[in-house]
């Protein structure tokens, strides 16, 4: 229902309240256009977080500002025109849409009218030298008079300076008109008082500032929301027809309707088009989700020899034997091939033995290219079956022939629907699979981590060759480090104060993580991801992401079996296909590709931060159900959850996974980083000059410190911002399991071990202390019994034990027990609370999940 006319016609046309003068073919001044730009220009307060520009783009109450301004807004946002004067308005307005691409969004007064609106200008009369005027409100609330009031507007000129494109589309207009924080989301206007720009950001002091172009701010306006949700098909109808509908909403008013198709395709096929009809207000087609039905897909790992030597590819779901049993490839988990005796384990969990006939030459599908394999000369072989490739339904709508937005879903598996994107972009990534939401359980001290032999207080223990990155694996025990001139990354394991261990690196240029028993590797420029064991260091899946863009980056918690995050999808660990979470907005990239992220030790929790931009935000990502949920707060600076995603730790205290503080106080920790494991954390001062720098630990949960290391320096320099990419949350690894500190100093070759034993400390300072210090069995087989000896640290030696919430015929007992007699019936998940006292009063509430299967 919304078109826009070439050129922008069509808003320059609904926005002529604030076109210039009829009958005048001079320009106008500087101050005219100042006075324009003032009118229309507001305040934006956002509650809790800072402040930041927006302006009006038609009469109605629509403004424009950026994304990065609104970000995490759940609520309303106070705007306010003509701040400290006489005529000042204070509005209350709602994000209707926001685009992190292009860090724009559009906000809505509701009940607004005849407000004072900017005409857009075009981007094509854009040339470097240009005289342009920015307005917006530097500093935010430091320049206003009085605190109680809001700052008064500032207008700067100067000129474009560069015009960056991007595969030939302007993507950002340099100026150097002065501009700072609070100004993000100002408009820029042209020498007639048009819009050309949306102020973004800058390089403080260098007078080399950014603008969102018009044409993408006109881009993102002539989209429209499209609402579609597709038909729940059956696998075996989809080779019926059914019907698809869709909706669509302008955002603009008086906007005409938009054109729509819709495209069917099963993997990699090429997309059959079919137009949808408009009645209603709703457009319609019928057609068949597939043409014809996929034949079933084995992926098929072979291992050749005794060492890592292998291929792995997919191929038809053929049949061999086994000890004279027919089998299917999609039946057997693994074979061991022997010389006389093969052993075969199936898919339910059974074995079957005897000689194996059947393998041969077998054509094998590797990333698009096709090879012959003779199955019979493989040591080993893992078998997995594939789901058949899902159905890829896309509305794409279009005015004038040029396509302005698309809305793309998955039939097959959990429909998942993603978020209209403007301007023909194709939903993001492209992905093409789906797995389980499940994720396998884990329990990190299944990792055992004990202290290593040092023979000091303070030891040095050099690298091999200097390091460019690292990773946190084994639940804390693994400090996993890429060394790019010997193309390996090496494992130091703290347990043994050495590297134990070396993993191959196929390419240079890679992004790595790690969980409790593997590391994850993405070799960018192959486009594939390998999964490495923890425990016999050897290559256990390689395989393609389930997305066509570029690998970027991977993210997974130390302690757990996943999901493993790559470019912001969440992955299954076992099979790297994509698993059905969604954030917020129903979309199932839950955050940009290369953004920097830090997951709590058992992957339930991501931090996230931006302090380059005015309002500083600080986020956590929170898995809840299906749903991943987005918390932003304002100047925390870092975020960095706990093991156990509880407790967030940043620039200024500690917080809530929810980014709240459950004390006012929560701030005096100061700069804060957790453990690898347990409840202890560190708080951190600065050094000066790699000198100085100073730890104290505390245990979560009581405000006195439990031990200052007078004697322990860290060496690194910090200004709170938490700006650089390496910072001490990469460089500082508390391993209380192994009674020492690890710092990695600034030359990124040495590891240095400060000993401490926080256990020891703790029953020295005297405090009143009250944790659980054990985990649960992180699942039980239904109709199995369930037992779990809650293990309690305290300095008090009377302690009761009572069960507040859990499943029915759960029980505990005095001295701790937590039994349970799992009916046959129970698969699931069962929550379960369980609080923990003392003599003195004190009480904690241990939490687990229970998880039953077959």
């Amino acid at each position: 229902m919304f078109r826009l006319a070439a050129g922008a016609a069509l808003l320059a046309g609904m926005l002529l309240s604030a076109a210039p003068v009829a009958g005048r073919a001079d320009k106008p001044s500087r101050v005219e256009i100042a006075k324009r730009g003032k009118a229309a220009t507001a305040f934006v307060d956002v509650p809790g977080r800072g402040t930041g520009t927006a302006f009006c783009i038609h009469p109605s109450g629509l403004f424009v500002t950026n994304e990065h301004v609104v970000r995490g807004v759940a609520g309303e946002v106070t705007l306010v025109l003509n701040p400290s004067l006489d005529t000042q308005r204070v509005l209350q307005a709602k994000v209707v849409r926001a685009d992190k691409g292009t860090d724009l969004a559009l906000l809505r007064v509701v009940g607004a009218k005849d407000l004072p609106a900017l005409t857009l200008g075009s981007a094509e009369a854009l040339a470097e030298l240009a005289d342009v005027v920015a307005c917006g409100f530097p500093l935010g609330r430091a320049l206003a008079t009085d605190r109680k009031e809001y700052p008064a507007i500032s207008v700067n000129a100067g000129s474009v300076t560069a015009l960056r494109h991007k595969d030939r589309e302007l993507q950002f207009v340099q100026i150097d008109v002065a501009v700072t924080f609070g100004n993000s989301g100002g408009p820029v206007l042209d020498d007639n008082g048009k819009v050309v720009g949306v102020v973004v950001g800058g390089i403080g002091g260098k007078s080399i500032n950014l603008a969102v172009p018009v044409n993408q701010l006109e881009r993102f306006l002539k989209a429209p929301d499209i609402t579609f949700v597709p038909p729940a098909v059956p696998p075996a109808d989809l080779g019926r027809p059914v019907e698809f509908k869709a909706r669509v909403t302008a955002l603009v008013p008086g906007a005409p309707e938009p054109d729509l198709k819709l495209l069917l395709r099963t993997g990699d096929e090429k997309p059959r088009e079919f137009p949808m009809k408009a009645a209603n207000g709703t457009w319609a087609v019928t057609a068949a989700p597939q043409a014809k039905m996929p034949a079933a897909r084995v992926e098929v790992s072979a291992r050749f020899g005794n060492g890592n030597r292998g291929v792995t590819g997919t191929t038809d779901d053929a049949v061999l034997k086994v000890g004279g049993r027919v089998l299917r490839f999609s039946s057997v988990q693994r074979l061991d091939a022997g010389q006389t005796k093969s052993k075969a384990l199936l898919a339910d969990g059974t074995t079957v033995e005897g000689a194996a006939t059947g393998l041969g030459l077998v054509e094998l599908d590797v990333e698009g290219q096709k090879f012959k394999v003779d199955l019979a000369k493989a040591a080993q072989l893992t078998f997995e079956k594939l789901e058949p490739a899902p159905v890829i339904a896309t509305v794409v709508a279009t005015a004038n022939g040029k396509e302005i937005a698309r809305v793309e879903s998955q039939l097959t598996g959990p429909a998942v629907e993603r978020p209209a994107t403007a301007s023909g972009g194709a939903a993001p990534g492209g992905v093409t699979a789906s797995a389980p939401l499940a994720v396998a359980p884990a329990d990190p001290n299944t990792v055992s981590i004990t202290p290593p032999a040092l023979d000091g207080d303070k030891v040095v223990k050099r690298l091999p060759e200097v390091f460019t990155d690292v990773a946190v694996g084994g639940g804390g025990r693994y400090l996993i480090f890429q060394l790019p001139k010997l193309k390996k990354l090496a494992v130091f394991d703290v347990s043994a104060a050495r590297v134990t261990r070396y993993l191959p690196l196929a390419e240079e240029d890679i992004t790595y993580t790690a969980g409790l028993d593997c590391v994850v590797i993405g070799l960018k420029r192959a486009g594939k991801l390998e999964r490495w064991s923890l425990t016999t260091f050897e290559l256990e899946k390689s395989g393609p992401p389930p997305f066509k863009e570029d690998l970027k980056t991977l993210f997974m918690g130390c302690g757990s079996n996943g999901p493993l995050v790559a470019n912001g999808y969440f992955l299954d660990l076992a099979t790297f296909r994509q698993m059905p979470f969604v954030n917020s907005d129903k979309s199932d990239r839950i955050w940009d590709p290369d953004a920097r992220v830090f997951a709590s030790g058992d992957g339930t929790v991501f931090g996230s931060w931006n302090t380059h931009y005015s309002p500083s935000t600080t986020t956590t990502f929170v898995i809840e159900g299906r749903v991943v949920k987005r918390y932003t707060e304002g100047d925390m600076m870092h975020s960095i959850p706990g093991p156990d995603g509880k407790t967030v730790f940043t620039g200024k205290g500690i917080a809530s996974r929810t980014l709240k503080r459950g004390d006012p106080d929560d701030t005096s920790y100061g700069y804060c980083l957790p453990a690898v494991r347990g409840d202890y954390f560190l708080s951190l001062t600065t050094a000066a000059g790699g000198k100085g720098g100073g730890f104290t630990a505390y245990l979560r949960g009581i405000k006195q410190p439990l031990a200052r290391l007078d004697r322990a320096e860290h060496g690194l320099s910090f200004d709170g911002w938490d700006r650089e990419t390496f910072g001490p949350w990469k460089r500082v690894f508390f391993v209380p399991d192994a009674k020492v500190i690890a710092v990695l100093p600034a030359s990124n070759d040495q590891v240095l071990l400060h000993k401490f034993d926080a256990d020891a400390a703790l029953e020295k300072s005297g405090l009143n202390y009250l944790l659980v210090a054990s985990q649960p069995p992180p699942e039980v087989k239904a109709g199995a019994p369930y037992s779990y000896p809650v293990k309690v640290r305290a300095k008090s030696t009377k302690i009761t034990y009572q069960l507040d919430s859990g499943p029915k015929g759960m029980a505990v007992s005095a001295d701790g027990l937590v039994t349970w007699a799992v009916p046959a019936d129970a698969l699931g998940s069962h929550e379960v609370i369980l609080s923990v006292r003392d003599e003195t009063g004190q009480e904690v509430f241990h939490t687990f999940t229970v998880r039953v299967g077959k």
